[in-house]
């Protein structure tokens, strides 16, 4: 009993350790990121975003109906950040530090699990050699240069929490496996509160979608050769291939013949199509996300992906070959089934986003947060192996360790100098620009960068760089013509918010700087077709009305209408500069 209670005992220290190491070296890899300001979308979405500032408007039944398969609990998350702490970015990075030691820590439990699962004690793993290979399989996804996207990016909080509930169902679903014996009762309740876990975590990302197909796995790869559902399941493999391939087919030809079915929030005509998109995939998972995670240099934000336009081309058969050869190898030369499983992690996790689901980047670092686990363990097992072939060597084997170490504070310098990347914006879209100098969206964060930077010469050299590669983009012209007006070019500064008002006819600020700019140079008719445009598209434009009322009452002589729209200015904003001003004319002129 006593050397039960003592082996028990060393078993808790020993987590205990490896939780305390984890959370020390998470806190010190990423230490340096904390004082980065927003970057990307996180501006608009965050920085800029008025609702976040009224959290108490997402506490409402009819939000969490409409929103809660929308990324809901996301949203949730900002408002909360919003809440604490205001709009200092130091309180997001705070929380998505936070969550990814959790995920560490997660991984470090469920690959414990998954070891003794697996029955690697046959093979001659000691307990003590688990713990170790769990912990550096878990140190490396910590500290891997890949991950700073999800954790830096604010934005990519959604793939880092919902590995939180992925991770959080799947160790409950492992813990349900260890039980000696459960009732229906208790496997009803485990599944009910997997279920509901899975949920909450769809409300963040939908990658939880592939937990069901990854329990499944787990448990067939983890049964004994003998089991009854392994036996049942031999029986009916065809009857189940049969099904699956039908229901892959149907997929497939849904897809292909619906192309608004299953894509992501951009507009088709964005994207490069589904079919290219679908055929790009295998290399991206092949050629870019596992070579980064084998190698990880010149990571990018906006990598620049070729696309793959035929069935025919090397670049998609040689991927699909390597696919199903790494798959077929491990399932037939290897008894034990856990590099198949660990394989499967990573290409699961990865197919919505590398398969069925319509995106429009080809590929992005923050994908492939989760799924990297499978191929780091892998590697940590292979490495683990070499090392215990030294077992009778001992100083050998020490020195093998120590390179495990040196390979882990490694990653975590390569990543600390990633960090640094994402300092601010104009670091940011530098680097990307250097890695990717013919592609369009870097090009433009770059000018963009330089002109919130003050660099308004440069700025206009990369705007009109990136119209060579992309002439019919509304955010070149718009900002173009913006900076031209800044520097008093009028008239180039009409041409470019003309044409970026035929690119993108619905976006209203395009027809108020027309307006604007018409307004000052006394052409008051035109300026009021302008502005009345723009506050067709936009009924709410305070400002708008305010000169609509200006152009009117005293321009053209229609006073009636001018004081209507200084009365609409008036009630959109009442604390607008001008106000009293308003105020005291409407009080000369009232209006009946």
């Amino acid at each position: 009993m006593k050397t039960c209670n003592s082996k028990q005992l060393q078993r808790v220290l020993g987590q205990a350790t490896c939780c305390l190491l984890i959370s020390l070296l998470g806190i010190l890899v990423y230490a340096n990121h904390l004082s980065n300001t927003f970057q990307f979308d996180s501006v608009a979405y965050i920085a800029s975003n008025a609702n976040l500032k009224n959290p108490e408007t997402m506490l409402t039944f009819e939000f969490w109906k409409k929103e809660f398969l929308a990324r809901g609990l996301l949203r949730m998350s900002f408002a909360l950040n919003a809440s604490l702490d205001g709009f200092r970015p130091f309180g997001y990075h705070i929380f998505n530090l936070t969550f990814h030691i959790l995920n560490t820590l997660l991984l470090f439990f469920v690959l414990e699990k998954s070891f003794r699962r697996f029955d690697l004690k046959a093979i001659g793993w000691c307990n003590k050699r688990i713990r170790t290979v769990a912990f550096f399989s878990a140190a490396i996804f910590l500290c891997h240069p890949i991950q700073t996207e999800s954790v830096i990016y604010i934005m990519s909080r959604s793939e880092v929490i919902a590995s939180t509930f992925y991770l959080a169902g799947f160790f409950l679903f492992q813990n349900l496996l260890e039980r000696p014996s459960t009732s229906r009762s208790q496997y009803g309740l485990y599944f009910l509160i997997i279920f509901l876990i899975a949920l909450v975590g769809f409300s963040v990302k939908q990658i939880v979608a592939t937990l069901p197909a990854i329990m499944i796995l787990y448990y067939f790869s983890s049964c004994s050769t003998h089991s009854p559902a392994l036996l049942a399941l031999k029986k009916w493999k065809w009857p189940v291939c049969g099904v699956f391939f039908g229901v892959v087919r149907i997929l497939i030809y849904t897809l292909l013949a619906d192309e608004t079915f299953l894509i992501g929030p951009s507009r088709p005509e964005e994207m490069v199509g589904r079919v290219k998109y679908m055929l790009s995939q295998p290399s991206v998972m092949i050629f870019y996300y596992l070579n980064k995670l084998l190698f990880p240099l010149n990571l990018s934000i906006d990598p620049d992906i070729e696309v793959i336009t035929s069935f025919l081309s090397w670049k998609f058969l040689i991927p699909i070959i390597c696919i199903a050869f790494f798959l077929a190898y491990s399932l037939k030369f290897f008894k034990n089934r856990f590099i198949f499983f660990y394989l499967c992690w990573f290409f699961i996790i990865l197919s919505p986003s590398s398969s069925i689901v319509t995106l429009h980047d080809l590929a992005a670092e923050h994908r492939v947060y989760l799924a990297s686990a499978g191929i780091i363990t892998l590697f940590a097992c292979g490495a683990s192996e070499l090392i215990y072939r030294f077992e009778k060597a001992k100083p050998l084997r020490i020195s093998a360790i120590l390179i495990l170490f040196v390979v882990v504070g490694v990653l975590g310098i390569v990543t600390m100098k990633r960090n640094a990347v994402w300092q601010t914006e104009l670091s940011l879209w530098q680097d990307a620009y250097n890695k990717s100098p013919h592609k369009l969206r870097p090009l433009i964060n770059l000018a963009r960068a330089r002109s919130i930077e003050g660099d308004i010469e440069k700025a206009i050299k990369f705007y009109q760089k990136s119209l060579i590669e992309g002439p019919v983009v509304f955010a070149t012209h718009y900002n173009l013509a913006d900076l031209y007006l800044n520097k008093g070019l009028v008239p180039d500064a009409i041409r470019h918010f003309q044409l970026a008002s035929r690119i993108e006819p619905k976006i209203p600020e395009t027809y108020a700087k027309l307006g604007e700019i018409y307004l000052s140079q006394k052409k008051f008719k035109l300026a009021d077709t302008y502005f009345k445009r723009a506050v067709e598209l936009h009924p709410n434009y305070s400002r708008v009305f305010k000169n609509l009322g200006i152009i009117n009452f005293y321009h053209l002589n229609n006073h009636k209408q001018g004081l209507t729209y200084f009365f609409r200015s008036l009630t959109l904003n009442p604390d607008q500069p001008e106000a009293d001003k308003i105020r005291d004319l409407l009080a000369q002129y009232p209006i009946h």
